[in-house]
């Protein structure tokens, strides 16, 4: 781990205002908002089964990061070596391994470049997978081993996915046992850590158990979300696309904006039930609670944008 701290103190060697703003840039591109662009964008306006297969792809992917995190437990760089800033808190929490960043770049993109095949959108993907992973690196919060790892099983992840989705399975049976697996994984993954969960140093057990399951539940409620919107979509809307340019941009900008209000607007009205950052010790019940509010957000935001709003295609003709 010696050298790989040391890795990070040479990146950071060359701070400045330029390079924490161009990297906090480049670790954009493994974060929500632009991963639900790419994905809306492929769903609405391009390719709707090549939307739907490698959003499922990128969701399964990011939920195994989530669960390696909780099983890893691996602090990251910025707590271990005081040497180290964090340059960027607020996409910071959690654990380090793998990095979550690295492999949600590697899951879209790495899927963009299997499932087009065209070269010049494999070697831009190359780049930002890269770009991201050393972004996280740069900004004190993963190690080396962190962003390959994370790459890694992004890619991995994204070729096991074509080549599943390339036998043209029956997806109705797959998305059974998803949701099944996914609602029963959570269950246990609670209930395990609710018997096990103590206050840590920094962290008392009710703030402790809302960290350490807040990024898996609300994957397994994106995935579920995912799941049940395109169930949905198939059976109450079948959307069709189109090449109208400026059709399509409307559909993606207002998708977009949907989607985000969903989540900003759900965040906001939960907020006023239970904030998860003033949890007090002993309060597993109401931590418990945030954790629901968080999966309930995640799942509604998906089904929406992915269920319920292409019913406004047809009705507007977008």
């Amino acid at each position: 781990m010696s050298f790989e701290l040391e890795i990070i103190v040479w990146l950071q060697s060359f701070r400045s205002g330029f390079f924490d703003a161009l990297f906090q840039f480049f670790t954009m591109f493994g974060e929500e908002l632009v991963i639900i662009g790419i994905l809306g964008f492929i769903y609405w306006c391009y390719d709707k089964k090549m939307g739907e297969q490698i959003g499922i792809t990128v969701f399964i992917s990011l939920v195994l990061n989530s669960f390696i995190k909780n099983i890893v437990q691996r602090y990251r760089p910025y707590v271990v070596d005081t040497r180290i800033a964090n340059v960027r808190p607020q996409t910071s929490g959690g654990y380090s391994f793998p990095s979550g960043h690295t492999q949600g770049a590697a899951s879209v993109f790495g899927s963009l470049a299997i499932w087009m095949k065209k070269r010049w959108i494999t070697i831009i993907s190359i780049i930002i997978i890269i770009l991201v992973a050393i972004s996280r690196m740069y900004l004190g919060v993963h190690f080396l081993s962190d962003v390959i790892v994370g790459g890694l099983l992004g890619i991995g992840i994204s070729y096991l996915g074509y080549r599943y989705f390339s036998k043209d399975p029956d997806t109705k049976i797959f998305y059974k046992y998803l949701i099944i697996i996914a609602v029963v994984f959570g269950l246990i993954l609670y209930i395990m850590t609710l018997f096990t969960i103590q206050a840590t140093s920094t962290l008392n057990n009710a703030l402790n158990l809302y960290d350490k399951l807040e990024g898996t539940l609300k994957m397994l409620g994106t995935v579920c979300g995912f799941v049940v919107g395109v169930t949905f979509e198939k059976n109450k809307v079948q959307f069709q696309q189109h090449r109208v340019n400026w059709k399509n941009l409307i559909r993606f900008a207002l998708g977009v904006s949907i989607v985000m209000v969903v989540r900003i607007g759900l965040k906001a009205i939960f907020g006023l039930i239970i904030n998860p950052e003033h949890l007090q010790e002993g309060q597993l019940f109401l931590s418990s609670l945030a954790l629901l509010f968080d999966t309930i957000r995640y799942f509604a935001m998906v089904f929406v944008g992915i269920g319920l709003y292409p019913m406004l295609f047809k009705k507007f003709n977008i």
